[in-house]
């Protein structure tokens, strides 16, 4: 994948997961899981790193209510709960949940004959991947609020929810979270969805610089700006799993946005750095790479679509920095008609003309209100456009780790295959040796055993396909959905700020025009 990542918006670092050629059989065919990587080091509590390199020790504080915007708290995560797709309402489509092979590896040859995935089960699941088109329900993440002082202190959020699903016990409810519990939440749901091909949206990734400029800050010094882009960022990532038809039925999630109190101390929750996103993305590089090159299976439409999910990231990169490029141009444009406005009104103060000085002082208002259209425009673009952006940024490098996903299952699936061959290798040999009678039944059973695993492979091989060709289908018209809406309400504000523009300067032409009485 792209190695050219330093956009700070990634997936968390997965570490190395190159298959083991000396693991055992069983351990071989498990499914390939996210291991914590060595390359990042965890903290237990993000509120509490300091960055001064000093020990805090943690206490509990009163709570303070700051400003809009969020938090960074403790990485932590409760023990993930199994899942468990409820009963949708008679509105909806019967669904079945998606289910991980048996572990028990004693299948019969004859039974595993029986268990490819069927086109019944193939309409279920693209029933399941599908987002909910009318999501019957509304998340806002709000107040946030810093509690404690210091470098031991860190921020919370209400998370309000509005809905009418009937799996929710009521219409509205709100609680409030910290940080690490929405990188707690994503760890787990990693955990179960990706190896089932879902395309799960990315939470923001720590900032400790400037989560400490908020620890270390008075409360009406606290950065505004970086708070309420993390609360801005925190809803989107919640709102993109509640418009997901598994997501939202997850029992974690609900958990999340429905449990009164707060949720259990995680320990080891990942921690989200851009050197570790690179990383990760470095490895899978790798892997895929080493892996295609053993792989026989061939797939046009997965190598047309990794194609152009690498130029997409690649040019959104590019659009990013340059619109943050734009960005802080426009800033310091603002600033210089700031100090224009201020000169302008010096000079009014000396000039003997009477009505000279007064258009002087015309001008230098108007110099103001142009500064001040600008900053506002700048913000709403940066939150309409330069977000989308970056939020799909992370989103493309997720859908890479499905990809990569996709690929150690088929892996697998080719060493049972091998493994089995091997077995069967084995069997001939012993029937032509009249000493190998004794083993013939353990290798029997062996073969047995193995069979099913090669069943079970191509089978979670088969699903994982499915699925993630469904989940791009959708991703891809969200997409264009997302970026029309985006854009036509950039244009809307774009033409409002130069209609506000006009407005100024025809306001200021009758008090020019007097200057030549």
């Amino acid at each position: 994948m792209s190695k050219d990542l330093e956009h700070r918006n990634s997936p968390p670092d997965f570490g190395d997961d190159d298959d083991d050629d000396n693991k055992d059989d069983d351990q071989m065919y498990k499914s390939a899981r996210l291991p914590a990587t060595d390359d990042v080091p965890l903290s237990e509590d993000e509120d509490e790193e300091n960055p001064f390199g000093e020990t805090v020790e943690k206490k509990n504080p009163p709570a303070t209510n700051v400003l809009s915007s969020s938090n960074e708290a403790s990485l932590q995560i409760s023990p993930v709960t199994p899942i468990a797709v409820l009963e949708p309402q008679p509105s909806t489509l019967t669904e079945q949940e998606h289910q991980t092979f048996p572990s028990d590896p004693a299948i019969s040859t004859a039974n595993s004959l029986e268990s490819p995935i069927s086109t019944t089960s193939a309409v279920t699941t693209k029933s399941q991947v599908k987002h909910v088109e009318d999501p019957n329900i509304e998340i806002i993440v709000s107040d946030p609020t810093k509690v404690g002082e210091g470098m031991s202190s860190y921020m919370t959020y209400r998370i309000t929810t509005k809905t009418s699903l009937a799996m929710f016990k009521k219409t509205d409810f709100s609680v409030n979270r910290r940080f690490s519990d929405f990188l707690g939440l994503h760890n787990k749901l990693i955990h179960k969805h990706l190896q089932m091909g879902v395309i799960l949206p990315a939470p923001p990734e720590k900032d400790s610089l400037s989560m400490a400029k908020v620890k270390i800050s008075k409360e009406e010094a606290i950065p505004s700006d970086f708070i309420d882009r993390r609360r801005s960022q925190l809803e989107r990532y919640l709102n993109r799993l509640a418009r997901h038809k598994t997501l939202v039925q997850d029992p974690d999630f609900r958990e999340f946005i429905e449990m009164p109190g707060d949720l259990p101390k995680a320990n080891n929750t990942q921690a989200l750095s851009g050197a570790g996103v690179l990383r990760a993305l470095s490895n899978i590089t790798n892997q895929v790479t080493k892996l295609t090159t053993k792989t026989s299976e061939q797939d046009q439409w997965f190598e047309e679509k990794h194609s152009f999910i690498v130029d997409l990231h690649t040019h959104l990169k590019n659009l990013f920095n340059q619109l943050n490029l734009l960005f802080n141009q426009r800033k310091e444009a603002g600033q210089a008609l700031k100090a224009l406005s201020t000169s302008l009104n010096h000079l009014a103060t000396i000039e003997e003309h009477t009505l000279l000085s007064s258009a002087l002082i015309e001008l230098a208002n108007v110099e103001e209100k142009l500064e001040q259209t600008i900053n506002d425009h700048s913000l709403k673009e940066y939150t309409v456009i330069s977000e989308l952006i970056k939020e799909y940024i992370s989103l493309l490098e997720m859908v890479q780790l499905a990809f990569q996903e996709r690929i150690k299952i088929h892996q697998q699936w080719l060493q049972a295959e091998d493994t089995l061959r091997k077995k069967r290798e084995t069997k001939t040999k012993l029937e032509q040796t009249p000493k190998g009678a004794d083993k013939l039944p353990q290798v029997e059973m062996e073969i047995n055993e193995w069979e099913g695993k090669v069943i079970r492979g191509k089978d979670d091989f088969e699903r994982i396909t499915n699925s993630i060709k469904q989940e791009i289908e959708v991703f891809e018209q969200t997409r264009i959905d997302d970026f029309k809406k985006a854009f036509d309400m950039y244009l809307k504000q774009f033409l409002e700020q130069q209609e506000k523009i006009l407005e100024i300067w025809e306001s200021y032409l009758p008090e020019a025009n007097k200057i030549n009485l």
